[in-house]
């Protein structure tokens, strides 16, 4: 299973992978008798002649939670040195006035 350099995205509503290839791994569906028959995975869109791709669906993708977590800390951080940089130029304007 080689899951080497892997991101999810959307498109049109649908989750999507991208991997190794650097192609959008499709969505795919167990279809073999089996205990996991209906279980939703990506796999190599080169499949059969493939990289080995392969992913549950449902699996937790706990680094695309944490990218988005540190996206919204920036977000505010950048937003509260703006304001610092307002109220220092409201300050200075306030000084100069009295």
């Amino acid at each position: 299973m080689a899951s080497s350099s892997e991101s999810r995205s959307r498109s049109n509503g649908k989750a999507h992978v991208l991997y190794f290839h650097q192609d959008l791994a499709p969505l795919r569906t167990v279809k073999v008798q089996g205990p996991t028959r209906g279980k939703r995975f990506y796999g190599c869109s080169h499949w059969p002649n493939s990289c080995g791709f392969f992913k549950w669906a449902d699996e937790e993708d706990r680094v695309q939670e944490l990218q988005f977590l540190l996206f919204k800390r920036d977000t505010r951080i950048a937003k509260l040195e703006i304001l610092i940089e307002e109220l220092e130029n409201e300050i200075k304007n306030q000084k100069e006035t009295n």
